[in-house]
Parts: C-alpha cells; sequence; structure tokens
C-alpha cells in the first residue's frame, strides 16, 4: 500500500520517563546555584535558614552511578534495596497464592452466594476489590475479576457498566487508600524516609468511606438501568452480551483443605502486616502488649535460642521484618499445599521475576533524589517552592498538590514510576507548608486512586473496557458525574487528613 498507516502514539517506558528525568536533573546542577538548610535533631530542614553554597555539578558518570547508588545507598541517601525486596517477595507470594488457585476460587464462590441480592452481591463485589487494590494494588489484573463477575451481573438483568464500575472503581478505591499496598504507599513511604504505618489510621478510614461510597453510587446505577434497561449507553448490545458472557457458570467449585489453610494464610498475612505497621505506642503509651510480649519472647532463654534474640515487635515493623513475613508464608504455602521444595522455589522465583521490572524502579528513582543531594540543589529547589507554595495555607497546598498530581498521574499513571519522579522533591516541600510526609503520601495515592477510574492512560480501564466491548467514550458518558461526585469526597477526606494525620 502507497499511503501508510499513521503511527499511534505511545506514552514512553517509565523507565525512559525517569532516565531523562535524571539526566535533566543532573542538567540542572550545572545552572542551579547549591544550597543547604540547617536541620533540627530530628533531622527535618528548618524553615527560612536557607543559605547559599558552592554547586556541585554532576556529569554523565554521576548519572550512571545515581541508580546504583540509590540501590546500595551512601552516608547521605538510604539504599533501596529493602523497598525492592519487598516488591519482589510480595510478587513471590501473590504467585504462590495464584498457583494454588484457592483465592480465585474463594472470590467466584462469594459471588454466586450474593448473586439473590444485587445490593448485597455489588457492595461484597466491591468490598472485596476494594481489598485487593488497598493490599497489593490491584491493577493491570482488572480484567481477570470482570471476565468472572460479568456472567451473574449480566443474569442478574444488569449490563456490563455496573460489572466495569465494581471492577475499576473497586480497586482503584482500594489503591487510593492504600493502607497497606508496597506498590504505592510502601514504596512511597520508603523513598519519603518513612514508615507505611505513618498515616495508617487515616487511610483505614478512607478505605472505609470510599469504598462505601463507591458501592452505594454503584448500586443507585444499578436500580436505575434495572428499571429502565433502555437507559444503558450499552443497551444496544443487550442480547450480545447475554450470548456472549450470560454462559452457564457451572458447579460451585469447593476450596479443598489444604487450600482453605492457604485462603488463611493469605488473610493471616495481610492482618499480620496491617497490625505491624500501626504505631501503637504513639498512639497510646499504654498499649505496650506487642512491645512486652516481643521483651519476653527476647529474654526467655527457651524463645530466644530457638528464634533469636531481636525480634522486633508489631508496631515498629519495616521493610525488613515484612519481607521475612513474605518469605515465611510464601513457603508455608507451598508446604501445606503439598508442593516439594523445588516446586515451592521455582514459584517464589517466578512470582519475583515478574516484579523485577517494577523492583528496579526503585532504585532509578532514588537516583533521583542521589544526583540532587550530590549536586547540593535539593535545598536550592525547596527554598524556590518554599517561597511560593510553601507559603500557602496547609487546606490551599494540600488541593494544589492534589491537582498537580492528577495531572502528573495522567502522563505517568505507574505507582512506582509516578512515586518515584516526585515524592523525593514533594514530600520535603510538604513540611514547609506544615503537611507531613504521610499526608503526601496520602495526596499521592488518591491522585492515583482517581486518574484510574477515567483516564485514557489507565491500563484497568482501558483492558476492562476492550474486553467487554464498551467503548471509552461510552464509559465515560456513563460514569463521570459519579467520578466528580468521588472527586468531591477525595477532597473533604484530604481537609480531613490535616486533622488526623
Amino acid at each position: 500500500m502507497d499511503v501508510q498507516e499513521k503511527k499511534k502514539f505511545k506514552s514512553p517506558n517509565t523507565y525512559v520517563i525517569i532516565f531523562f528525568v535524571l539526566l535533566f536533573v543532573a542538567f540542572l546542577t550545572w545552572f542551579i546555584p547549591g544550597g543547604e538548610y540547617s536541620y533540627d535533631k530530628s533531622g527535618r530542614a528548618i524553615a527560612n535558614s536557607y543559605r547559599q553554597i558552592n554547586a556541585n555539578r554532576q556529569g554523565l558518570w554521576d548519572v550512571i552511578m545515581a541508580p546504583i547508588i540509590g540501590m546500595v545507598g551512601n552516608d547521605k541517601v538510604s539504599g533501596a534495596i529493602t523497598i525492592s525486596l519487598n516488591v519482589m517477595l510480595f510478587g513471590s507470594f501473590l504467585e504462590m497464592m495464584d498457583a494454588t488457585g484457592a483465592i480465585n476460587i474463594a472470590l467466584k464462590n462469594v459471588a454466586k452466594k450474593c448473586q439473590k441480592n444485587y445490593y448485597v452481591l455489588i457492595t461484597v463485589l466491591t468490598f472485596l476489590m476494594g481489598i485487593f487494590g488497598t493490599v497489593q494494588g490491584a491493577y493491570e489484573e482488572g480484567f481477570v475479576y470482570l471476565l468472572m463477575f460479568l456472567p451473574i451481573i449480566l443474569s442478574l438483568g444488569l449490563d456490563t457498566i455496573v460489572a466495569l464500575m465494581i471492577v475499576i472503581f473497586g480497586t482503584q478505591a482500594g489503591c487510593a487508600a492504600s493502607i497497606v499496598n508496597p506498590f504505592s504507599t510502601g514504596i512511597a513511604s520508603g523513598i519519603a524516609g518513612i514508615s507505611p504505618g505513618e498515616g495508617i489510621i487515616f487511610r483505614t478510614l478512607a478505605f472505609f468511606v470510599l469504598l462505601s461510597f463507591c458501592s452505594a453510587i454503584i448500586c443507585l446505577y444499578a436500580k436505575k438501568v434495572k428499571a429502565h434497561p433502555e437507559i444503558s449507553v450499552q443497551y444496544f448490545r443487550k442480547e450480545k452480551d447475554i450470548q456472549e458472557f450470560a454462559h452457564d457458570q457451572g458447579e460451585e467449585q469447593t476450596l479443598d483443605q489444604n487450600q482453605k489453610k492457604v485462603f488463611v494464610i493469605f488473610i493471616l498475612t495481610f492482618t499480620i502486616m496491617i497490625l505491624s505497621l500501626i504505631p501503637w505506642t504513639s498512639l497510646n503509651k499504654e498499649w505496650t502488649f506487642f512491645t512486652d510480649i516481643t521483651e519476653w519472647a527476647n529474654q526467655n532463654t527457651v524463645v530466644s535460642t530457638i528464634l533469636g534474640s531481636s525480634l522486633v515487635p508489631l508496631g515498629d515493623w519495616y521493610f525488613n521484618e515484612i519481607n521475612g513475613l513474605l518469605l515465611v508464608m510464601t513457603i508455608l504455602s507451598g508446604y501445606i499445599m503439598g508442593y516439594d521444595i523445588d516446586k515451592t522455589i521455582q514459584i517464589l522465583i517466578r512470582g519475583a521475576a515478574a516484579l523485577v521490572s517494577t523492583a528496579f524502579i526503585v532504585p532509578l528513582a532514588r537516583g533521583i533524589q542521589v544526583l540532587m543531594t550530590n549536586g547540593s540543589i535539593t535545598a536550592t529547589v525547596l527554598n524556590a517552592t518554599e517561597k511560593t507554595l510553601g507559603s500557602l495555607p496547609p487546606a490551599m497546598f494540600i488541593f494544589v498538590c492534589f491537582l498537580v498530581y492528577i495531572i502528573l498521574a495522567t502522563f505517568i499513571p505507574s505507582s512506582t514510576g509516578l512515586a518515584a519522579a516526585t515524592i523525593s522533591i514533594m514530600a520535603p516541600l510538604g513540611i514547609f507548608a506544615g503537611i507531613s510526609e504521610a499526608n503526601m503520601v496520602v495526596i499521592y495515592n488518591f491522585a492515583l486512586g482517581f486518574v484510574k477510574l477515567l483516564a485514557p492512560t489507565s491500563i484497568i480501564v482501558m483492558t476492562c473496557t476492550q474486553a467487554v466491548h464498551v467503548s471509552y467514550g461510552a464509559w465515560i458518558k456513563a460514569t463521570w458525574k459519579y467520578a466528580a461526585l468521588y472527586f468531591s469526597i477525595l477532597i473533604l477526606l484530604l481537609m480531613l487528613s490535616l486533622a488526623i494525620i
């Protein structure tokens, strides 16, 4: 053919984006004067203490070395290796759960048992999707859940938009809260230099508020489309959708005894993870139960001989302890299923390998901080923003940052990529406006959770709509009003966070 098809625009790979950010930061060190702040006893920069010093220009060799130093750390920047390991071990744990089939069977059975009352069904499935979003960052795999639920939704006289809303709104509301999501809260907190436990109480509150709201608006939409099917943007496909998707689901599968035990392991793992990240003694000085029992174990001759004398109490855990938990639970699940050690290790390695690309984002991102720190421009950049955004009242600062993050998330819809490119700059900036690092992590999560509902760069939106023959325009037309209400709830929660975090 003489006429060539126009190439569609393809957004650059996250690695490419961050590498160019590294080059840009190195370039800035040649023109931005060096500077430094005085710090208080806790290590935080003191406002209005900025002074200029000689800049240290960064070259190509420094750019190449920045991610390497970002992984292992140096005397100025902590290494990202524990965060990267956390990402890979989380992949191993999820791969083991997938291999056992326990989670998928349990999900399918819950959906079938709730199908007699579609209000209950929608609420249960939305919260389940929210849990997956808040603990594991459910995103790319959304279409799997969609195709699992869709036949049941259609059999109740509802449309494909209901199923889409359950999966997309459910998972992304969970991601917006990200109580213990290692791919957003975990990585962003690590880059900001705080424990993922900081802000966990507010994130838990946000989870229930957002998921309750999403359940309510999906039920409202379902009620309308149930009473008047013709108002659905997919009404023209109703018969085709029923013919294609509403096939017989077959007999209900049951979990065998081993799968039931693995399902308990799944629940127990996240329960321990949540308990381990809540700063109990910081919330109440008298909540010393976990500290007391750990001290007893460390001092007991028998227990300390078997387990060691360096146990860390729940509430003081960080990436190292969570990594140990994930490793143990992954191996334990394989043992329960009767897998030999070779198969268990293969699953562990396969799961870790699947997330190596994500894990490598973290040191690459930390390289930005390395270049800025070594180039002595971090303080200068912060000083400039301190005089602009930093002078805004906290409530206005949060609102402006939220809008900025929505724009950034539209072009960088990757949780790890966005955290990598921005948190190391935005977290210190927030301090000058009276906003904690934990609050900045919430702003970042909320923006991502909103953008991924609607943006054409959202993988879950594009794959799910494509899978069930819903055009992008139809999705926007059906959901924009609900998304606008959701936006308002996010703003209200952000204002509330000022009083809680």
